[in-house]
């Protein structure tokens, strides 16, 4: 809630704020709590659910009509702030504060790639689990730490591992990178190494993709954060977050793609060889023919690919 006398955001449990504002239609936002005891219209009772504010009122296609006339005005599906008065007997105003158009970063408004032709191609798909805006990238750097191998590493060799991407986004010139692209299993930040790699914002906020791998190894399956650890930071960076759930239609990982391209750690940090099997760094500079890594993220219809193209513009095989 926003107290005016402070002039701030708070928050407050809702019947204290029932309690105190006693002249709103509550009944329009909340329900009474129907457990035994004390008296059903005391305020303290009320429990915010919104149920007759949808089912009773046409807010709900209100909102449809004045976000499809925006999305038409503006050719691109928006994002709107609003207010909403409530003026007695189901009447209501409601007052567009901000509006912003979810443009596609790289231009253009459909970001459908070309389906390569070749299963190979293919580096990873994603489905379901899409926050940040839609962009078509060519992706310079892709950093991917091996869900099976950080599975089985101790504790403190976890930690050692987090330092070692700190350090690789963050290299002494970083123009040289581009867009990069972080993935690696569970949650980007935990404070529990068993359930991710344990980094701070700070050791990742050069990255321009942020992957979490709902993997760790055979008798583990993380819970992923899906952005919630750093999602400030993420709107605020313009940072793209997606979740990857092997096994599920629609999301996959190219192993063998990882497995055989050339792995960078050891020229950008000698001391990193140890790690190599754990870390892979790959540069699209390296690839056969002049191909590229290409992305193509749809934050609409949840939707994200990345694949190999050809200097020629299609597909390419997985040649290291």
């Amino acid at each position: 809630m926003l107290d005016l006398e402070a002039n701030q955001l708070v928050s407050r449990p809702f019947p204290e704020v029932a309690q105190a504002s006693r002249d709103l239609p509550m009944e329009v936002f909340a329900s009474r709590d129907p457990s035994p005891g004390g008296d059903g219209a005391d305020p303290a009772r009320w429990v915010l659910t919104f149920e007759n504010l949808f089912a009773r009122t046409a807010f709900v296609e209100d909102m449809r009509r004045m976000l499809a006339t925006l999305a038409e005005a503006y050719d691109y599906p928006v994002d709107v702030e609003f207010t909403a008065n409530f003026l007695g007997e189901g009447y209501y105003r409601v007052n567009l504060v901000q509006c912003r158009p979810f443009q596609v970063k790289g231009g253009g408004t459909t970001i459908a790639p070309p389906r390569p032709a070749e299963s190979q191609d293919v580096l990873l798909e994603a489905r379901g689990a899409v926050i940040g805006q839609s962009r078509c990238d060519n992706v310079n750097r892709v950093i991917y730490v091996v869900p099976s191998v950080y599975g089985a590493l101790p504790v403190t060799d976890r930690y050692a591992v987090a330092r070692l991407i700190g350090r690789l986004t963050h290299p002494q010139d970083a123009q040289l990178v581009g867009t990069l692209l972080l993935l690696g299993p569970g949650r980007w930040g935990t404070t529990t190494p068993s359930l991710g790699v344990p980094v701070s914002f700070a050791e990742i906020n050069t990255v321009s993709i942020l992957c979490e791998i709902v993997a760790m190894r055979e008798d583990l399956v993380p819970d992923v954060s899906l952005g919630t650890h750093f999602f400030n930071e993420l709107v605020e960076m313009d940072m793209l977050y997606l979740a990857m759930f092997p096994g599920r239609e629609g999301n996959s990982i190219n192993e063998g793609f990882f497995q055989r391209a050339r792995n960078r750690l050891s020229d950008l940090l000698p001391e990193a060889s140890p790690w190599a099997e754990t870390v892979k760094v790959i540069d699209a500079a390296d690839l056969a023919d002049g191909g590229k890594i290409r992305l193509h993220a749809d934050a609409l219809e949840q939707k994200v690919i990345c694949y190999l193209q050809r200097s020629g513009g299609k597909p390419q095989s997985d040649r290291p």
